[in-house]
């Protein structure tokens, strides 16, 4: 028969494997008995420890007031048992609550008393994610050289304590802050960077995600024939590792990128694959369908554009996106209409006040609904990718991005809250 040390023991596994696989749901199923048995031991550091994960968990269930209630409590004991490090933690957790109330003030106070607690001989791979939630707040906020400061000491520690991956993520994070402040160059090299030790990690979906925003920021240079080789072999991982729906994303801005190489042959093959490997919502194949339309009026292929505009109208009225259902329509009629010599001309005459000189780009407000659809069905990395896309579109037309940059930073928080959680006290 199980003592109640071992059943506790079972569960605190049981949960935080749930927890490291994303369900949630379980996580806190098992990690509640385990607070239970951990209480019927009537043992504080146990009872501590087993409420901060199952407060960790309840964070992510949008759990709110137990996540903190249960923080005050873990703090409670940490306090009693002059735990300094579960003190930390327990004041991580609650910033952490805060952080996702939007209380920014707090989380940040919160933050920078767990950091100060945080005794010595602890984890260094801990105080360094301490900071980078310090850092992941300041960007929520906006002080970029505060959160630069941040990610600069986290960092430190990773490349001190040799935790090669820790330092690429946070690399990534500083790209994205130079990136938001339009440092470019700044930004391109920590990219790189963080590509590097991806590579030499071996780490290769996590390499075709920074070599994903360095294809970005060539794209957005004009430098399309190394954002086009980056982008192939950013396909080529995705592939490689069996990525469906990051295959499906990276495709489509291949194509993108082979249609402004003029290549409308490799641009369409390009989509079609798209389309194979969507596993998304309505509106993703609504896009894609509709720019596949696009690519084949300007190969001049006017009957396959009818079934490819027809399957976007199918997508968009299930959708119920009114104002591209119209558009759809007005251009069907024009390719039903207009058989004779003069159906180029007018055709373009019509698509001109959507595409400018001819046909081109999807626009970035197509991009940033399907990124926001993608967030609301828990799709991050999808989204976060989508989101890019749009930043890029509207950035070359010199369009408004404000809203698109307020979603990648949302995204990337989240992103990156998702990999703490799943990763456990030391």
């Amino acid at each position: 028969m199980e003592t109640t040390l071992e059943v506790w023991r079972k569960y605190l596994e049981n949960g935080i494997k749930c927890l490291g696989e994303g369900n949630t749901e379980e996580a806190e199923k098992s990690l509640q008995i385990s607070l239970l048995e951990a209480e019927a031991l009537e043992m504080p550091v146990i009872i501590a420890f087993s409420q901060r994960l199952l407060a960790t968990v309840q964070v992510k269930n949008n759990k709110f007031n137990d996540a903190e209630a249960g923080f005050r409590r873990a703090l409670v004991y940490c306090k009693q048992l002059h735990n300094n490090k579960g003190i930390a933690e327990a004041r991580a957790g609650l910033a952490s609550v805060y952080f996702s109330q939007g209380k920014n003030a707090k989380a940040i106070y919160l933050y920078k008393q767990a950091i100060r607690d945080y005794p010595g001989e602890a984890s260094s791979l801990r105080l360094a994610a301490l900071y980078s939630d310090l850092g992941q707040v300041y960007i929520k906020i906006k002080e970029w050289q505060a959160a630069e400061e941040n990610f600069l000491h986290a960092e430190n520690l990773c490349r001190k304590h040799g935790y090669l991956s820790g330092e690429a993520e946070i690399n990534l994070c500083l790209g994205e802050i130079y990136y938001s402040q339009a440092q470019r160059i700044a930004a391109q090299k920590r990219f790189y960077h963080a590509a590097k030790i991806y590579a030499r990690l071996g780490e290769q979906v996590s390499l075709a995600n920074a070599l994903q925003y360095i294809a970005f920021l060539y794209f957005e240079k004009d430098r399309l024939p190394e954002a086009l080789l980056l982008q192939q072999r950013v396909v080529a991982l995705y592939l490689k590792n069996g990525r469906d729906p990051e295959v499906s994303e990276s495709y489509f801005m291949l194509s993108n990128l082979l249609q402004c190489l003029k290549l409308l042959d490799e641009a369409i093959s390009s989509l079609e694959l798209s389309i194979q490997y969507h596993q998304g919502s309505e509106f993703g194949f609504a896009v894609r369908y509709y720019s596949l339309a696009i690519l084949l009026i300007m190969k001049q292929d006017y009957s396959e554009a009818k079934k490819q505009y027809l399957e976007a109208l199918k997508y968009f009225q299930f959708f119920g996106d009114s104002s591209k259902i119209g558009e759809i329509s007005e251009e069907l009629t024009y390719l039903i209409r207009y058989e004779d010599t003069l159906f180029q001309e007018n055709l373009y005459k019509l698509l001109g006040k959507r595409f400018y000189d001819e046909p081109e780009l999807p626009k970035g407000e197509a991009m940033l609904k399907l990124a926001n659809l993608l967030m609301k069905k828990g799709k991050n990395m999808e989204a976060l990718r989508c989101g890019w896309i749009a930043l890029v579109y509207a950035r070359s037309l010199q369009d408004e991005t404000k809203e698109i940059e307020l979603l990648i930073q949302d995204l990337s928080q989240t992103i990156r809250y998702h990999k703490k959680t799943s990763r456990f006290y030391r």
